[in-house]
């Protein structure tokens, strides 16, 4: 006759599990924090995962128990970044009239560059990577094609609401990603440094001449 099992085991081995999981999510985010150290201190091409191990004191395959590598965690680390600006992406882009979306654009536009301006340091780091890495390229190429898909979004929102002009969403939103993604890099490398009277003229740019009609 088999035993059955002891109940108290059972909640034992239950309680486990989130204790790993903790565990787990400690360590990721220690290398991410010492990762990001490191690449502040000696640049994308000198930071190497074994320098990350060694600050992080943690083993070298227990980094990539958890990374692909260096460019992932560099990918995660600016995720970590533009955290707020995701979230703003997220809410739902449902305006009443034409002041209500402007508002939005103009909210977008300067999270971003704050964003930009404030996390410039790993930015700069993450603009070497571009340079260097097809891994970035394509991770920095997911970011854009988020921020697309979301301002596609809206773009049709307004246009059946009558706030917008009729044109095609995918090229207009392709192309005030463009507008967005040179002046990211103003920010980053300091040739922009009145980030509000930027998201001022983009957003006037976008609500007078490309997208809506002025009311």
């Amino acid at each position: 006759m088999s035993k059955s099992a002891d109940p108290a085991s059972t909640k034992k081995t239950k309680r486990k599990r989130p204790r790993r999981y903790l565990r787990s999510r400690i360590t990721r985010n220690l290398i991410l924090e010492t990762a990001q150290e490191v690449f502040l201190k000696d640049g994308y091409a000198k930071t190497t995962i074994a320098k990350i191990s060694e600050m992080a004191n943690v083993g070298y395959g227990t980094v990539y128990s958890h990374f692909k590598g260096k460019d992932d965690i560099l990918g995660r680390v600016v995720d970590n970044v533009l955290e707020e600006f995701y979230s703003l992406l997220n809410i739902e882009f449902a305006p009443t009239d034409i002041k209500g979306a402007r508002e939005i654009y103009h909210t977008i536009l300067l999270s971003v560059f704050k964003l930009s301006e404030e996390h410039s340091s790993i930015m700069k780091v993450y603009e070497q990577a571009l340079g260097q890495s097809e891994a970035i390229v394509a991770h920095w190429q997911g970011v854009k094609d988020y921020f697309i898909k979301n301002i596609k979004v809206s773009i049709i929102f307004a246009q059946k609401k009558g706030f917008a002009k009729e044109f095609d969403p995918v090229i207009g939103s392709k192309a005030f990603i463009l507008l967005i993604d040179r002046f990211i890099w103003e920010v980053v490398n300091g040739k922009e440094d009145d980030v509000d009277h930027l998201a001022d003229i983009l957003t006037d740019m976008v609500f007078q001449g490309f997208f809506f009609e002025a009311q």
